[in-house]
């Protein structure tokens, strides 16, 4: 029975268990005004980073104006029984005034005097329901499964949606529950997956969210959440459109956006930036209207949970974590969105703890019963499934199968992009062996479906016109092009790039008819290069002349005809390879490598017959496989797959093979596993560095300074200094490219992890060389003083660390209070020695220390133990506001008064 608010025809009254308390009130126009003002007061104090005193207040108002002369809602929280589930019902179509009270943020209820009713041991927690309760679907027997997809599109600020896969991951563990992550960020292909799987309870998407899109200016305000297409770009996408995707529905939908439960009619809201998650849009649109998560609601969802306002990424990780790991406990989803909220609210980090109080849990008719009834484990992967599959119909080159190619979603769109586009007559995907530059391949040609000729291993004139020839069967005006020329072209092979111009300008220029373009994918180019000491890498003689002839004739401007090459290096061609779009395969992300490690432990589930006695020790040696693998799949295939989940494999021999690469990562012998042994020949990396050069091996090396990929400017100073090329390195595979994570558009690079391995470290006195070298221009390229977008607390570590190494103290000042906290949320110790070595530096160069540095070394020196230490740095802090108070921030002085009276 119902305890809560019930809000209809036209008005409302609190209930517990069902009865009612006092006398029903009405909604009337001033009431409706009030509510407003409320809502208004409640953006503001948002928009004013959530301060606890003006959230208390605005609870407090709340509670009196429930509360009324007589005292209702205090003797509701007397009557109920814990935990308090306080449910504000509607009708299925609200008025505009029970909206605004359906609406109000009874998340902040404080009772006069008091503190948060959610920060009661009676746990109070809110839920919205529209439509009195109904009937739901029967629960099967399975266990809760959750279908997680995460979509940034093109153009907008960046979601570290990774963070929040692998805080799933983390949450739900190895038991407990199933989960399948959808890598695309497209509603449709998610749409596939979950047809394919029979349907998931839990459906969680993490991205951008627009609560009052519009398709062109005179268009009525919409909710829609932005996806991805298959290039990338938004695909604004609504709840009805998503609901009719979704085949069987699910039970419950998380859209983890920002604004999935805010009207399309409200106004204020935080504007999106980086770290939040929203998307430039209008202001209010229809007087009164729904918002994402009740038009799900509406839709026939059962529950959704959404956010009212702007989350920033680091609160919608920590939320979705303690969500699940309560979740895979089978509790209520009311009691985990409370426990997940509380978890917030408790947060040490000022950032995460201002988001508290916006998610938001609605229900329909069917919705707030438990999400699963049994215990039985999902068959995750199809019985036709298969690890590998073949690009091109000759069955020549073995790629990954789709469900086992993870992590490629930007080089797969970069690519996408590339091909569809008019600048450039193809791609070549390069970075090192077992990347997975084949397989990406594959599913490039699985988008452009019936169009791909494959060319491997052979890459003659010949080899070509055969790949082509078959490619083009089904085209008649192509296949007798061929067929009356090729006898020619065998007698004059200067006639092969007249040959292939004239059929990608004619029968493969565009789609007409029975024509159609022509996709052809020339795989492992790097069998025909040679090394070139002074350069890239070059193509032997017979392979030049044919490659320059592809080249030339995949015209972007004369035919929609495209090239795939692929090769473990980049390559010279008398500027030819500018024709073609650069795309450098970086290791698998840590999201991507559980997500594939999950996938080869659910393949090893359904087709090992025997059961598994030893099921604990494969799952903790996969972990370490993956550990080892640093993000390249084939060596994660090689050990993770084939020899930790080998049914015929012994768990020892597995555990071998994984202390060998353990070992050959430490500069070690060649690992003594004959598959393990070949696989590392095969990767040649001695062999690279060798051929890389002394001048290149010492930049190498001077990268290994950093423990993030930096802006390549800053890797092109250290190369001023000791020589070589950053972009050689890259081109070698010896260096990955990433995204900026502080501005996206620029290149990043990192030593390859596998390459790292087998380098000298740096001694103390080059260390401290470098660090000096590089401290500036990477502080200067990541914002500098007081940047405009704010550095992430791994930034701030890596550039405390430099200054530090490098006696920087203006860097030190500027950075160092971030990165002890950063530090301090894993080891206090670790933070308070940093925190120290700081101090210590600018009390050597008489540089003042920052409050606010001298308070975080406090705080983790508190944490450890170290109380006398704490107390010390506490009266310092004091003693600067004493000197000099005119000059000492008012927030930060009152924070250090606080922490001194605390301690």
């Amino acid at each position: 029975m119902i305890t809560g608010l019930v809000v209809e025809d036209g008005g409302f009254e609190l209930v517990v268990g069902g009865a009612g308390l006092g006398p029903r009130r009405p909604l009337r126009d001033g009431d409706a005004d009030w509510l407003a003002g409320v809502a208004g007061r409640y953006v503001d104090a948002v928009r004013g980073s959530s301060r606890r005193e003006v959230l208390l207040a605005l609870g407090r108002e709340l509670y009196g104006w429930l509360d009324g002369e007589r005292r209702w809602l205090r003797q509701l929280l007397e009557e109920a029984s814990a935990p308090l589930l306080f449910e504000v019902r509607g009708p299925r179509r609200p008025s505009g005034a029970e909206w605004a009270l359906l609406r109000a943020p009874f998340e902040l209820l404080a009772a006069p005097e008091g503190g948060f009713l959610v920060e009661e041991p009676e746990q109070f927690a809110v839920v919205r329901r529209l439509g009195r309760p109904g009937p739901a679907d029967a629960l099967d027997d399975r266990r809760l499964g959750v279908a997680f997809m995460a979509s940034s599109p093109r153009g907008q600020h960046e979601l570290d949606y990774e963070a929040e896969e692998l805080a799933v991951l983390g949450a739900v563990g190895e038991t407990g529950l199933d989960l399948v992550v959808e890598d695309s960020g497209n509603p449709e292909r998610l749409g596939a997956r979950l047809a394919e799987l029979g349907g998931m309870p839990v459906v969680h998407l993490s991205c951008h969210g627009l609560h009052n899109w519009r398709e062109s200016p005179g268009d009525r305000p919409t909710p829609v959440l932005l996806l991805e297409d298959d290039l990338g770009q938004g695909r604004p996408t609504s709840a009805r459109e998503l609901v009719g995707l979704l085949t069987p529905p699910p039970r419950l939908a998380f859209v983890s956006a920002c604004l999935t439960a805010t009207g399309a009619d409200m106004a204020g809201h935080l504007p999106a930036g980086a770290g939040r998650r929203g998307a430039e849009g209008a202001g209010a649109g229809a007087v009164v209207a729904h918002s994402l998560a009740t038009e799900l609601v509406a839709a026939g969802i059962p529950a959704v949970i959404g956010w009212d306002g702007s989350v920033g990424d680091r609160a919608a990780t920590l939320f979705a974590e303690h969500l699940y790991a309560r979740l895979g406990r089978r509790v209520t989803v009311a009691e985990a969105v409370a426990a997940a909220r509380r978890e917030l609210l408790e947060s040490p980090d000022e950032h995460v703890r201002a988001d508290w109080h916006l998610a938001r849990l609605w229900l329909g008719p069917a919705g707030g019963g438990p999400l699963v009834a049994g215990t039985v484990k999902r068959r995750m992967a199809p019985a036709h499934h298969a690890t590998t599959t073949f690009l091109g119909s000759k069955h020549d080159v073995r790629v990954a199968a789709a469900e086992m190619f993870v992590g490629r979603r930007p080089e797969l769109q970069q690519s996408l992009r590339a091909l569809r586009g008019r600048q450039k007559g193809g791609v070549l995907l390069h970075g090192q062996g077992r990347l997975g530059k084949s397989s990406l391949a594959a599913r490039i040609a699985d988008r452009l479906p019936d169009r791909a000729a494959v060319v491997f291993g052979d890459y003659t004139r010949t080899a070509v016109l055969d790949a082509v020839a078959t490619a083009v069967e089904p085209i008649p005006d192509a296949r007798d092009l061929l067929r009356d020329r090729r006898a020619d072209v065998r007698e004059h092979p200067d006639r092969f790039r007249a040959l292939l111009v004239d059929l990608l300008t004619g029968p493969c220029a565009q789609v007409q008819g029975t024509r159609r373009p022509l996709l052809l994918v020339i795989d492992d180019l790097e069998q025909v290069l040679t090394h070139d000491p002074h350069g890239p890498h070059r193509l032997h003689d017979g392979a030049a002349e044919v490659l320059a002839d592809v080249i030339s004739a995949f015209d972007p401007a004369t035919t929609d005809s495209r090239l795939v090459l692929t090769s473990r290096y980049t390559f010279t061609l008398d500027g030819l390879e500018s024709r073609l779009e650069a795309v450098q395969l970086q290791p698998l992300s840590p999201a991507a490598r559980h997500k594939l490690r999950r996938r080869q432990q659910d393949l090893a589930t359904t087709q090992n017959h025997a059961p598994d006695t030893e099921a604990a020790r494969r799952a903790e040696l996969a972990r370490r496989a993956m550990d080892v693998s640093r993000g390249n799949p084939g060596l994660q295939d090689l050990i993770g797959l084939r020899l930790v989940y080998g049914e015929q494999v012994d768990p020892a021999r597995a555990e071998a093979a994984i202390a060998a690469m353990e070992n050959y990562l430490r500069q070690g012998a060649p690992a003594g596993d004959p598959d393990l042994s070949a696989f590392l020949e095969n990767l040649a990396l001695d062999t690279l560095l060798d051929q890389a050069g002394p001048a290149h091996r010492d930049l190498l090396r001077a990268c290994t300074l950093f423990a993030l990929p930096v802006p390549q400017p800053v890797v092109d100073t250290l190369a001023e200094a000791v020589g070589g090329s950053a972009n050689r390195l890259r081109g070698l595979g010896l260096l990955d490219a990433f995204p900026d994570d502080y501005h996206r558009p620029t290149t990043a690079v990192a030593v390859n992890a596998l390459a790292a391995g087998r380098l000298t470290p740096l001694g103390p006195d080059e260390h401290t060389t470098l660090a000096a070298l590089a401290v500036e221009p990477l502080h200067t390229h990541w914002g500098g003083i007081a940047p405009r977008t704010p550095r992430s607390n791994d930034q701030d570590l890596q550039l405390t660390r430099l200054a530090v190494a490098a006696d920087r103290p203006a860097v030190t000042a500027d950075c160092a209070t971030a990165a002890v906290r950063g530090l301090h949320e894993g080891s206090a110790s670790a933070a308070a020695a940093l925190g120290q070595r700081a101090i210590d530096l600018l009390d050597r160069h008489h540089h003042p220390v920052p409050l606010h540095l001298l308070r975080a070394v406090a705080e983790a020196a508190a944490t450890r133990g170290d109380g006398d230490r704490a107390d010390a740095l506490l009266d310092r802090a004091v003693r600067q506001i004493q000197a000099d108070p005119q000059h000492t921030d008012p927030a930060d002085h009152a924070a250090v008064l606080h922490d001194h009276a605390t301690a």
